[in-house]
């Protein structure tokens, strides 16, 4: 029989071990421990409140442990259950675990898709919104470029093209909900750990400066990322000549894998990755449900 209850301080090793297998349902689930052990004796008792356990017959199998956003909008930092019956649904005790929220809420867990999770979350009620793909290529030798006389590529100088970089990256990448990016920005960017110096690069058309793309460097693995052409430039083949160039300064600085992220629904860009040998290795997507 399930039964749902708080975490206090005497059931807190019971949920050490639920904590250390948050990744088997969802590789984002989030560490609670890495925020308790670090938090005010304070914090500690407000934070034990947001997570509810899940016990079975006495056995503690499950938990979900949730923030929440504003008025009526719960954010799922993580959600497991260590162990599931052969006798019922799968999603039988994740059910009980939801129902642990007040009801005329909505729910929001990001979740990177392993197959399993998805058809449960499915089940449970939850829809899924937008999500991101990270895509990987393996990278074995330089890329001929070929010749293009009126392309030619400039180097980030940094304390000279910030203003530059700021102008351009707001033109390539204008959205009505996006925040502008700043030159504050871009210097905090540069004191960050992953910023890699020689990974800046501008696209020139004759004189005009017209794309721009980056490198950045996260537990030793390059990431494409502020990659994109302005929109009167597009469609000429200019965004895989320097996706490509981009491709060779990872390869010249000994690197020989790469990953870049892409919204599920650019096609284009999609399409413009695999064409030059990126595959999706993982799926993340926003969940909701409506309670």
């Amino acid at each position: 029989m399930y039964e749902c209850v708080s975490l206090v301080k005497r059931n807190l090793n019971c949920f050490k071990k639920l904590n250390s297998k948050r990744t088997l349902f969802n590789n984002l689930n989030k560490d609670f421990f890495e925020i308790y052990d670090k938090s005010s004796f304070a914090k500690q008792i407000f934070l034990r409140r947001t997570v509810k356990l899940l016990r079975n017959n006495f056995d503690y199998i499950g938990y979900i442990w949730t923030d929440i956003v504003c008025k009526n909008v719960y954010n799922i930092n993580a959600m497991n259950v260590s162990f599931i019956s052969n006798k019922e649904s799968d999603s039988v005790p994740y059910i009980h675990l939801i129902s642990t929220i007040k009801k005329h809420c909505v729910l929001k867990y990001l979740c990177e898709d392993n197959n399993y999770n998805s058809t449960l979350l499915e089940d449970i009620g939850f829809e899924k919104k937008e999500g991101t793909l990270v895509l990987c290529r393996e990278l074995h030798e330089s890329i001929d470029l070929g010749i293009h006389e009126n392309l030619k590529f400039e180097m980030f100088k940094r304390g000279r093209d910030e203003q530059k970089r700021c102008k351009i990256q707001n033109e390539i990448f204008q959205e009505h909900n996006r925040i502008p990016l700043t030159l504050e920005d871009i210097y905090m960017e540069q004191l960050q750990s992953y910023y890699f110096e020689e990974g800046a690069v501008f696209l020139k058309r004759n004189a005009e400066y017209i794309g721009y793309g980056q490198i950045i460097i996260e537990n030793n693995i390059p990431i494409i990322v502020n990659f994109g052409i302005i929109e009167k430039h597009r469609g000429r083949g200019y965004s895989k000549y320097l996706l490509n160039y981009l491709l060779n300064i990872i390869y010249q600085n000994g690197f020989r894998k790469i990953m870049i992220k892409v919204r599920d629904s650019n096609y284009i860009a999609l399409n413009l990755y695999r064409s030059v040998g990126f595959k999706v290795k993982k799926e993340r997507f926003n969940w909701e449900l409506e309670k």
